[in-house]
């Protein structure tokens, strides 16, 4: 059984994008993925356009759609900000996915696909098509992290619950918030070309009639209903938490690194990876601690998770948080630009 420098259980954004990085840095890397690729992802899809600026190719020929504005809403109130240049892109996470995957194969990386992780020891990865060894095990493997659960990783906090469908029909170029549906959470609309995703997402503890709130949201909006929709769980970031224990450490959603107030999870996984990446790098090759990765994490992501919690608590506590928004436009602005 050889010995890979690296492997990384989950091919979703934060692994392929890890896989990506590290195996341009010379480093033997494996990655593991429980499905066939491609495969149905269920998820809004939308990430800032400053998100190819930590990839050597464009991320433009993969987008359904390139969206410059967005616009909160809650009952016959509206909040909207516009923008000269696009400031994000949605995509078909099966075919995203699938992209970045094809990015990571392309520069080096060993893939198995239909290869479900079932335990995980120190230094070996026990799967369903056998044992495989590395130096470092990442686990990207989302909310039921097997990697998680080994070691003293702690279980996981806050989560949150949505349901979302694609509908075969057009939409103007921003991304819709509304806040009239759900006390906590809010609905969605995102355009993608020649369809829409729709969805909501809130506390588990308040999904229980969620294909009826749906239904409300496609008949207020005007959309048909769809033929398929998609029910999922992840979790939010709530505090800081362990990220490293012995030769293992955690990206993506596995970490729990979506953001609190938007729901947005892509953006930060791919940014992990990018950090987990110099991290690994320099442990493998010159020994440095992992640990150096949790530093990273707090210098470059928490202050962003922090000030979400604290705008989405004022906007739960506001009797009026479209008139409040209104308020701090340029605020929004500014920060969109700065976000794209």
């Amino acid at each position: 059984m050889n010995k890979k420098d690296v492997i990384i259980c989950g091919a979703g954004p934060a692994g392929s994008s890890l896989a990506y990085f590290l195996s341009r840095e010379g480093f033997d890397v494996l990655l593991l993925d429980k499905a066939k690729f491609p495969r149905v992802k269920p998820c809004a899809g939308a990430f800032q356009v400053s998100l190819g600026n930590f990839f050597p190719f464009s991320l433009e020929p993969i987008a359904e759609d390139k969206v410059a504005g967005f616009s909160f809403r809650k009952g016959s109130h509206s909040c909207k900000v516009l923008l000269e240049t696009p400031i994000a892109y949605t995509v078909d996470r099966r075919k995203f996915d699938d992209f970045l995957l094809r990015k990571a194969i392309d520069s080096g990386v060993e893939f198995i696909e239909e290869c479900r992780v079932i335990k995980i020891e120190e230094g070996i990865v026990y799967s369903k098509l056998g044992k495989f060894r590395g130096r470092i095990i990442v686990g990207a493997d989302g909310a039921g992290s097997m990697v998680r659960k080994f070691g003293r990783y702690r279980k996981i906090k806050s989560m949150i619950k949505t349901i979302s469908a694609d509908i075969p029909f057009s939409f103007r170029k921003e991304l819709v918030f509304d806040f009239s549906y759900t006390k906590e959470g809010y609905a969605w609309i995102f355009p993608k070309g020649n369809k829409t995703n729709v969805g909501f997402g809130t506390l588990p503890c308040a999904f229980k009639d969620g294909e009826i709130i749906l239904s409300k949201i496609l008949e207020d909006y005007g959309f048909p209903e769809p033929e398929k929709i998609y029910k999922w769980t992840y979790p939010l970031f709530s505090s800081p938490e362990l990220l490293t224990w012995k030769n293992t450490l955690l990206i993506g959603d596995a970490a729990c690194l979506v953001n609190p107030a938007t729901g947005g999870g892509i953006y930060n996984a791919v940014q992990s990876a990018y950090l987990a990446s110099k991290a690994i790098s320099s442990n493998l090759r010159d020994g440095a601690s992992l640990k150096s990765y949790q530093n990273m994490m707090k210098r470059n992501m928490y202050l962003m998770f922090y000030s979400s919690k604290i705008f989405n608590q004022i906007l739960e506590k506001t009797p009026f948080p479209i008139q409040f928004l209104q308020m701090i436009k340029p605020f929004l602005v500014f920060l969109a630009k700065n976000l794209s």
